[in-house]
């Protein structure tokens, strides 16, 4: 439902409003109101990819991989948990992981995940040498992007060099015929991975992904919009992951999907 069309719903909730607001906008109960708006909103899973539950995103994973050898993109792996968890469910799975930071490269090697190559290089539209921002040698907040959120306020940042690569040019490189899932969580980059991917997105190579979107688009500079447009035209599905595991299709574009508290979890598949 669109808050601004009319309906009987809206007119009373217009009415209610300024009562309502006077009890629950004041002094007293100014942070507890606060704190609901934000949990009512987790229970739609906006904001609860933000460490809540780990184990829902391995869900949606399995639950859109349809083969039992699967190929597996793991795009900002960090220490490479993600993929270590999808290795014990599917142990026939080749995976590719993509992790720049040399720190975490060396923790993904001791869990010597079989059938899995490791690429030591950012995520991006196009290939270069860039600046990653990070506040300690294997952070999984570490991103291409300067932050000023929030969250980052209170860390102090150093910044080194890395080379970044697209996954159409991986795809292309390795012969790889089909992804049947990619995860990504490269802290707003999102978007800039996406079109690195636009070939093997248009041509239905890659059949399911998960992205994040939340605090890290603030410093992108980057809409949900954005995601929604490049995907839906490319005939994907986009879904939000809920804390119960289930998903929300979004039908349509509405802008209270621009929510940049924490981060929220999607999952688009190709139709």
């Amino acid at each position: 439902m669109k808050p601004y069309k009319p309906s009987i719903i809206n007119k009373t909730a217009k009415v209610l409003a300024r009562p309502l607001s006077m009890l629950v906008a004041n002094s007293r109960t100014e942070s507890v109101a606060r704190l609901a708006e934000a949990y009512w909103c987790v229970l739609l899973g906006k904001g609860s990819g933000s460490g809540w539950a780990f184990d829902t995103e391995i869900n949606a994973a399995k639950n859109a991989i349809k083969t039992s050898s699967p190929i597996l993109f793991d795009v900002g792996a960090n220490i490479g948990e993600w993929s270590f968890q999808l290795n014990k469910l599917f142990p026939q799975a080749q995976i590719f992981m993509f992790e720049p930071l040399p720190n975490c490269q060396q923790i993904i090697k001791t869990k010597n995940i079989t059938n899995s190559l490791l690429i030591p290089c950012a995520v991006s539209s196009s290939k270069g040498l860039v600046r990653l921002h990070t506040p300690s040698e294997t952070s999984p907040i570490a991103s291409l992007h300067q932050r000023y959120d929030s969250y980052s306020q209170d860390r102090e940042f150093t910044t080194i060099e890395v080379n970044t690569i697209t996954i159409d040019d991986i795809i292309e490189e390795y012969k790889v015929e089909r992804v049947d899932f990619m995860k990504m969580d490269i802290e707003g980059h999102e978007l800039e991975a996406l079109q690195g991917a636009k070939k093997s997105l248009k041509n239905k190579v890659i059949r399911a992904l998960t992205f994040e979107f939340g605090i890290g688009n603030i410093n992108s500079r980057t809409y949900f919009r954005d995601f929604y447009e490049l995907l839906s035209s490319l005939d994907y599905q986009i879904y939000r992951i809920l804390p119960s595991s289930q998903l929300m299709h979004i039908k349509e574009y509405y802008e209270d999907c621009e929510y940049f508290r924490g981060a929220t979890n999607y999952v688009a598949i190709v139709t």
